[in-house]
């Protein structure tokens, strides 16, 4: 009878329960504060037992890889999901890495719990927590197996990893090169070495930005991910806040289901979203695999079409028939990097200084230029120390590279006109992008019906698809692709008819020119 009742209360031992008191006490410490640093944010309960739900079998012997594991809320969430399972696994091993020393006896805690958990229902558990740089340990293991035998593969990955950028002579970008992964962020990293460590067959799920999405920085990346796994599911939550509402993180979070597979053939995936990770999925489809990442498309870019509007978005973008090399045109990030040249920076345009324009100058698809009650200067003295960051007078589409989270639109053009503002030359801030014609001026007609173009609510919600941050590139803009050169004309030329146009009526001018339905 003793023996029962003691395997009753092991059951009964929840070990997510335990590892989200130690993670919301730790929010209270200045261990946060530590963390934060790292670039490490702990995952929620809900978050944990979502992602650990998506993992389609949990069965025989399972070696589990949790990287950046922090306090265990994942592997506690993995374990608690294996053991309530009607098909439970033989046995669980599993291997936390984790480089704060900090989180080591809550880390200790939670496997210790795991144990309890496991013994109660028949399962066999080990764990192993390894203090210490996830990247220098597993890419020496990796250098190490070319004379050694090979260590087994994981089963199953469960992840939220650190995030944050790679300094170029870091030490773990040298690793990473050397064991042929370029990225350069620490959560893409992380992905990478755990797919290298993965069996063929086994699963994967974590949580991350969805900036890897998308973009030139994660296209070798997301090349050698997509080369190696195939994508089973991807939940995106629509607000940046509340997936780790108490850490303040902005960029919005990607979970991404997958499995190891070295068949060349893809199926379906399932997408869906929700606003916060304890509700029911607001949207969920299932989509051919083509949809999501187009197998003509060399940088293999991730599309998340989450309802029939947005597929019928992307279908508008598709159609459009010309590159910006088509049409004569090209892209450029603003020259100007104001800290590198504040000394010649003005608050007011004098007779030794030309215009300065940055993000905060664009209004209403034209500029208020200068600018009143800005901190921003508003005049860069023209001399030869900043010759080479200014462009001649002319009329150039200017758009924001960065929007604030507050903002309704993702992409915001406007048409600087220097006849507007009384110049020969002019700076554009670096915060902004500008179109231009080999450097030089745009014609009227086609800047006006390019910067309409880029203002349609179609381009913007385009940009939402596969943007995960709240940045537009020059990269992502030499992407897209537009109207022919006499259809933007011909908008422009409508543009300059009816000035005052609201956003209904700039987003017909534009359907009716290129045959949106």
């Amino acid at each position: 009878m003793a023996t029962t009742t003691a395997k009753r209360k092991t059951a009964e031992i929840n070990p997510l329960i335990n590892a989200e008191a130690l993670r919301q006490a730790l929010g209270e410490d200045s261990v946060a504060e530590h963390q934060s640093q790292l670039g490490q944010f702990l995952s929620p309960l809900p978050i944990a037992e979502f992602m650990a739900s998506l993992f389609p079998t949990i069965e025989g012997n399972v070696r589990l890889l949790d990287p950046g594991a922090g306090i265990g809320s994942l592997t506690a969430a993995f374990v608690e999901e294996a053991c309530g399972r009607k098909r439970k696994p033989v046995s669980i091993d599993v291997s936390a890495y984790e480089v704060d020393p900090r989180m080591e006896s809550g880390l200790n805690r939670t496997l210790s719990d795991c144990a309890k958990r496991c013994q109660g229902v028949g399962v066999r558990f080990t764990g192993t927590i390894i203090i210490g740089d996830f990247i220098e340990t597993m890419a020496t293991k990796a250098t190490l197996q070319l004379f050694e035998e090979p260590m087994p593969a994981f089963t199953h990955v469960i992840m939220n990893p650190p995030y944050r950028k790679i300094r170029s002579n870091s030490i773990s970008r040298k690793l990473l090169s050397h064991s042929g992964i370029e990225t350069s962020n620490l959560y893409t990293a992380f992905m990478a070495l755990a797919v290298d460590a993965m069996k063929i067959g086994g699963h994967f799920v974590s949580i991350t930005p969805r900036s890897f999405c998308n973009g030139p920085y994660f296209k070798s990346f997301r090349k050698a991910f997509l080369n190696a796994m195939h994508l089973d599911r991807l939940h995106l939550f629509e607000s940046r806040r509340d997936a780790f509402s108490d850490d303040n993180v902005l960029q919005e979070n990607i979970i991404v289901s997958a499995t190891r597979s070295d068949e060349r053939s893809r199926d379906r995936v399932a997408i869906s979203s929700s606003a916060k990770p304890c509700e029911t999925p607001s949207s969920n489809r299932i989509v051919p695999y083509d949809a999501v990442v187009s197998p003509s498309d060399p940088d293999q870019f991730i599309h998340l079409a989450m309802d029939d509007n947005a597929d019928a978005i992307a279908a508008r973008i598709a159609r459009m028939p010309a590159s910006l090399p088509d049409i004569g045109i090209a892209v450029s990030t603003g020259r100007v990097v104001d800290f590198r040249v504040r000394k010649h920076l003005r608050a007011q345009k004098g007779p030794d200084s030309v215009p300065l324009i940055y993000p905060c100058n664009l209004c209403a698809g034209g500029i208020n230029w200068p600018k009143e009650k800005t901190k921003k200067s508003q005049a860069i003295i023209d001399c030869e120390e900043t010759a080479k960051q200014m462009v001649d007078a002319g009329i150039y589409v200017l758009v924001k590279r960065f929007s604030t989270k507050e903002e309704a639109r993702r992409v915001v053009a406007a048409v600087f006109d220097s006849d507007s503002v009384g110049c020969e030359r002019v700076g554009f801030e670096n915060h902004l992008n500008f179109f231009h014609t080999g450097g030089s001026s745009l014609g009227r007609n086609i800047a006006f019906g390019l910067g309409a173009y880029l203002n349609t609510s179609t381009v913007d919600g385009f940009f939402r698809q596969f943007n995960g941050h709240t940045q537009v590139n020059a990269s992502d803009l030499r992407k897209l692709k537009y109207p022919t050169r006499d259809q933007l004309i011909s908008i422009g030329k409508k543009l300059l008819r009816n000035k005052k146009l609201d956003q209904a009526d700039v987003d017909k001018i534009v359907a009716n020119e290129v045959g949106w339905d």
